[in-house]
């Protein structure tokens, strides 16, 4: 369990360091593009780890089944996540993918079989506080007026969207990893999903050889995206799917963090605070297995 936590913490790093790449990239390629160099400069990481790995006995039509429903909710979140944390604040938008463990309460439970304590919904219930808390400037409008704020944010809504997607993803993709193994999953799905997305760009008008035009910074953002999938994927393995990915999202912490500092966002103090609340959050969930 704890190696699971290990596992959990190191992509909410890398994630957030990723994200805030992928922001300032932004200002010079397409959401598109950005999106393809997240999958595309993260195999060369992932190739070390997965042809390491014994090939998987248990291919067969049940997988590809579950990856072709993956992929295009993949590819959508993707889309959606970059659009928001290239045109909002990511002190604003990434924390609302802690509401991800939320809906995992019931599809961990319906597919996967797994259970979470009261702690665990306790913790849960702590992260929504947190979200709460980043909009507490707006209570005067109203007890509920925090929570609408979120909702008439459209970069907050497109983040919720993601969290409701990889709620479905997430599950079906621990699915797929116990049968096929995180280290040969990791690298052939994200092979699959840069792939998948090529056919969007050549529709907006995009070759996906301009990836290659902001190559260092593609490829660092790729490399810490390889690093952070492989160690989500992994995780997996160790852990319930809910704390996995509540675990992960201690990475609103280092956004909001990387918000101030790079991108000099407003409200730092609620943001933060909110943040921490969502960490905490965290905490209670692991501690209820």
């Amino acid at each position: 369990m704890y190696l699971g936590v290990c596992y959990a913490l190191l992509p909410a790093i890398l994630a957030a360091g990723a994200d805030a790449l992928s922001k300032k990239a932004a200002a010079k390629q397409s959401v598109y593009l950005i999106s393809l160099s997240r999958w595309v400069f993260a195999l060369p990481v992932l190739a070390l780890m997965t042809f390491q790995a014994e090939v998987p006995r248990g291919l067969g039509w049940e997988v590809a089944i579950y990856i072709l429903i993956l992929m295009p909710l993949e590819i959508l979140a993707m889309i959606l996540y970059i659009k928001a944390i290239a045109r909002y604040d990511l002190s604003m938008t990434v924390p609302l993918l802690s509401l991800t463990p939320l809906f995992l309460l019931v599809t961990g439970s319906v597919f996967l079989g797994e259970t979470i304590t009261p702690s665990g919904i306790a913790g849960v219930l702590v992260v929504l506080t947190g979200i709460y808390i980043m909009n507490i400037s707006t209570l005067k409008e109203g007890l509920l007026a925090p929570f609408r704020a979120v909702l008439t944010n459209r970069g907050a809504v497109l983040v919720i969207i993601v969290a409701i997607i990889y709620t479905i993803t997430s599950t079906l993709g621990k699915k797929v990893v116990l049968i096929t193994g995180s280290a040969f999953f990791s690298f052939w799905y994200l092979l699959l999903l840069a792939i998948g997305i090529i056919p969007v760009l050549c529709l907006k008008g995009e070759s996906p050889l301009h990836v290659f035009k902001n190559f260092k910074m593609n490829l660092l953002i790729g490399t810490l995206i390889g690093l952070a999938s492989y160690s989500q994927f992994a995780a997996y393995t160790f852990a319930p799917i809910a704390y996995v990915i509540a675990v992960k999202r201690t990475s609103i912490i280092f956004s909001v963090l990387l918000g101030r500092l790079i991108f000099q966002e407003a409200a730092f103090g609620k943001r933060a605070f909110g943040a921490l609340l969502a960490f905490i959050g965290v905490v209670l969930m692991m501690a209820g297995t």
